[in-house]
């Protein structure tokens, strides 16, 4: 285990002792001293632990005594969380009735008698296992440190406010790079350059040391407008160091579907992208390949499957290698080397990061040449710049920065220089973000982060110490800005999600490094090598059994990871990990979870995504540390555990998708604490009718209700209380399609009043509404939404006008589809008619089969994108079309009358229109 590891862990089994909740547990009657004793130990053991951690690496007895400390404080902790978690089963037994509070007596596991016994005998255990090793600080020779108040203490690490550090996500930190973006720009946007004559697809590639800035190069060239302008197609596809032409083409086919792509045969896929790419004029970046001279024929495959779109396609891929990207580029013309930064523009990305705002210390003029120098020594190297720059921000005094400039890591030869800073970046982290960073490396090189996931994964581990009554996903978004802020992760620019990151090449090599031990990854075809008290396992091939030997190795475990086929001998080894705190099972092939599943009381998160599981067994509502149960498109999921509500710590409960789901089990209003509920079907017999959302405001994200024609009353909806869920940023309303439901004449003015009870709270961000049968969508409410930004409305057949909708200040996106009967949804008000101050935001307009919608707005100041298919009876374009100055795009399909008059040249439409630069007119499809 690494020394961030031990420090944060001991600090948290402190946290835990001198809580006040394990003080009050009746669990600890009759050894509640014992317990309370062990903290004694840890408190002369933290005071030695700076001292420890500095020699561990010299002297061989201090290292071995760091691994006892380790496997020490893991028992404890491990028997700490089961008095608290007994004390959640106890509960959960009093709230179930009499029937399971006898049984549990007579239960050998849940029996207080018992268990007091068993946990009263491992703690007198533990006990003399810390006193000998805090004994045996005297021996070393560890001294006290003059200062611990720091381990545990500073939970996130010191960063400049959030609006200053988002300067980290700012193109305007980029310096020195404006000539070569324009050199490749110029190169690749241009066909004639490197052409070659056998009709292979062109190759651009950029190659340079680690760290020299690759990827950043190749990001700002691949979102460039011109670059947006000239290809019609984009895809990125991050490629390291296996060069597998079936997983870089699939890769390809996401980026351009942006789902997962469930093809397996190298011919299939090959087909199948090409259907995608020919003709067109299109990029692909290959980031970060690693291929040799032997592996050439692997890029001919690859090569002659994407030489089949417009000759101005290009493919641009970054490397290390030189003469990888000679191979792969072969004209020299469509070789760039990336050059280190200048002394100048060198230190003016150091300058902007180690001075921003916030900053305390010493003056400025005292450290600019001290920074200086710290600058030249970095040689140009844009990592390196960013990582000392972030870091030396937090350092206040000439004297720190004068240790930083004469550090020994100056004197390593260059190519170990970056991997030394990096390094010494991530010694100056708290312990507990270091442990933090550290689990990063349980995933693979290139892997998408988001930080929503990752944050749940750092919670769920105990990563996150508390920190008062702040909520530990709060704290762990601080932690999580603090590591991007400090260039541990990049940011990953992407135009369809936010909170996109990756983690460098050397920073995972830095994190694998560190984590030592501590992880274990098994894949196909590799020798494994089990160490003792591993924490956290990933396996790619999970379908291999482990011998008896190995399983006593892994009992320690905290995390799982298991991808592809899952067999039943595999789950059933796992449920023998009472342990574990994350169980990741995505994909499996399973309908439903052993009952076993009710030994891992320790678990707290459980990811089941994209699975065929049907059912959840009954037994799963005796995990009462649960509080992640991922279940994303498992598509066959039709019921949830009738206990559902007896599993209080349940925070994210993610449905996204499972619409064989028709209703959530009775009683989910009591899950308080649950802040994401993407999905939710309303019932009106045997599951929750929509009033049980009402206790649950801390709601946020998305929501998603369902089957709201199954409202029973409308005090129903009014319980739902929307209102005060002030986190929701996007709502989706929706009523089952028409041919599913009752009498037309019956359901409109219902469907109306139900609407108008389904206020949300006014910070709402997007409001999607499905096959409403009202012939109105004018609910009250709707001029409150004056955060709204996108509206859809859908399916929504009776809708003859939709009113107000200009009058929200801030909506930049409308989307109106399958409006059978809509007419208008400019307002009907004769008093706004031709108000300038209506839609001052909107930006895009698309409006698709509404065969009866006879005008568009003629006020539309923002408008950049404006859509229309199979509107027929839209005869004309509004005058005022002609003075929309920021209208690029506009699209008119199979739409009878506007495609005739909108004909090039000759169009009666024509000239309103001459203007956009990008139209496209297609009568059919």
């Amino acid at each position: 285990m690494g020394d961030a590891a031990i420090s944060a862990l001991v600090a948290d089994v402190l946290g835990k002792l001198t809580s006040e909740l394990i003080k009050e547990f009746d669990l600890l009657w009759g050894f509640k001293n014992d317990v309370l004793s062990l903290k004694e130990d840890f408190d002369q053991i933290q005071a030695v632990l700076q001292d420890a951690e500095e020699k561990h690496s010299k002297e061989e007895a201090v290292k071995l005594w760091l691994r006892r400390l380790r496997s020490a404080s893991l028992e404890v902790e491990n028997v700490l969380d089961e008095i608290s978690t007994e004390a959640l089963l106890q509960r959960l037994h009093k709230q179930r009735g009499i029937k399971y509070r006898v049984r549990a007596f007579f239960s050998s596991d849940h029996n207080q008698f018992v268990f007091r016994a068993r946990i009263a005998h491992k703690v007198k255990a533990m006990r003399r296992k810390l006193d000998a090793i805090a004994s045996k600080r005297f021996e070393l020779k560890l001294t006290p440190s003059s200062d611990i108040s720091h381990v545990g203490a500073d939970v996130v690490g010191e960063m400049p406010s959030r609006e200053t550090s988002s300067l980290i996500h700012d193109s305007s930190t980029i310096f020195g790079r404006d000539k070569e973006i324009e050199k490749v720009i110029e190169t690749i946007c241009d066909k004639d350059i490197g052409k070659p004559e056998n009709g292979e697809i062109r190759v651009y590639g950029i190659w340079g040391m680690g760290g020299v800035g690759k990827t950043t190069l190749a990001q700002l060239v691949y979102n460039h407008e011109r670059v947006n302008q000239y290809f019609e197609l984009k895809c990125w596809v991050y490629v390291s160091e296996k060069f597998q032409v079936q997983d870089i083409i699939k890769g390809i086919i996401e980026s351009i579907n942006e789902c997962e792509c469930k093809l397996t045969r190298l011919d299939v896929l090959q087909k199948s992208l090409q259907n995608k790419l020919r003709g067109k004029k299109f990029i692909v970046v290959l980031d970060d390949v690693w291929i040799e001279d032997n592996e050439k024929a692997k890029w001919d495959e690859l090569s002659k499957t994407l030489s089949c779109g417009a000759e101005e396609s290009i493919v641009v891929m970054t490397t290390r290698s030189q003469t990888t990207s000679r191979m792969m580029a072969k004209v020299l013309t469509l070789q760039h080397e990336v050059g280190c930064l200048s002394e100048g523009d060198s230190w003016l990305l150091f300058k902007k990061l180690a001075f921003a705002q916030g900053r305390m210390g010493d003056d400025m003029s005292q450290l600019e040449p001290i920074g200086r120098e710290i600058v030249n020594k970095c040689k140009g190297l844009p990592l390196a710049v960013k990582t000392l720059g972030t870091l030396m921000w937090s350092k206040r005094s000439a004297s720190e920065w004068q240790l930083m400039k004469d550090n020994n890591i100056w004197e390593l030869e260059k190519t170990k220089v970056l991997p030394a800073i990096l390094k010494f970046s991530y010694d100056n982290l708290p312990p507990h973000l270091k442990r933090c960073f550290a689990y990063c490396s349980m995933f693979p090189k290139g892997y998408i982060l988001t930080k929503d996931a990752l944050i749940r994964l750092w919670v769920s581990n105990g990563f996150i110490p508390p920190k008062g009554e702040i909520n530990l996903y709060v704290l762990g978004e601080e932690v999580f800005n603090c590591l991007v802020w400090r260039s541990f992760f990049i940011v990953k620019e992407d135009d369809f999600e936010e909170d996109l990151y990756l983690i460098h090449d050397l920073m995972h090599d830095m994190a694998q490094h560190v984590m030592g031990d501590d992880c274990l990854a098994i894949e196909s075809g590799k020798e494994v090598i089990i160490p003792n008290e591993v924490l956290h396992l990933t396996s790619s091939c999970p379908g291999s059994l482990f011998c008896p030997h190995d399983l006593k190795k892994l009992t320690s475990l905290r995390s799982i990871f298991l991808y592809g086929k899952i067999n039943e001998g595999s789950i059933k080894q796992i449920f023998n990990h009472v342990y574990v705190r994350v169980l990741y099972l995505a994909g499996i092939q399973l309908k439903t979870l052993p009952e076993s599943i009710c030994k891992l009381k320790h678990l707290k998160y459980l990811n089941l995504s994209r699975s065929s599981i049907q059912v959840l067994h009954e037994s799963i509502i005796y995990l009462q540390n649960l509080q992640v149960l991922l279940l994303y498109r498992c598509k066959f999921l039709h019921k949830l555990p009738k206990g559902l509500r007896y599993m209080r710590n349940l925070e994210h409960l993610g449905t996204n998708r499972c619409y064989s789901l028709l209703h959530m089990p009775l009683g989910i209003k009591e899950l308080t604490n649950l802040q994401i509920l993407p999905y939710f079907p309303v019932c009106n017999k045997s599951g929750a009718n929509i009033g049980e959302l009402g206790n649950l405001n801390l709601l946020k994200g998305e929501l998603k209700i369902s089957q709201i024609e199954n409202v029973g009353s409308l005090s129903e909806v009014k319980n739902a209380n929307l209102k005060c869920k002030k986190d929701l940023s996007v709502l989706e309303l929706c009523w089952s399609i028409l041919s599913k439901r009752e009498s037309k004449q019956e359901m409109c003015a219902y469907d109306e009043k139900v609407l108008e009870g389904l206020e949300p709270n006014p910070g709402l961000k997007e409001l999607k509404i499905f096959n409403y049968m009202g012939k109105a969508i004018s609910p009250s409410w709707i001029v409150n939404l004056r955060n709204v930004v996108e509206i859809v409305f859908c399916g929504c057949k009776n809708c003859e006008h939709i009113q107000l909708l200009g009058r929200l200040p801030n909506l930049r996106v409308i989307k109106l589809e399958y409006m059978a009967s809509l007419k208008c949804f400019h307002d009907d008000d004769k008093n706004m008619i031709g108000d300038t101050n209506m839609f001052l935001s909107l930006q895009e307009l698309h409006i698709s089969k509404c065969p009866n919608l006879v005008s568009l707005p003629s006020n539309l100041p923002k408008l950049k994108i404006l859509t229309l298919r199979n509107c027929n009876g839209l005869a004309s374009l509004p005058d005022e079309i002609q003075s929309f100055k920021d209208l690029k795009e506009l699209v008119i399909e199979r739409c009878k009358h506007l495609c005739i008059g909108c004909e090039k040249d000759i169009g009666v439409e024509w000239p309103k229109i001459s203007h956009i630069p990008n139209i496209s007119i297609n009568p059919s499809r």
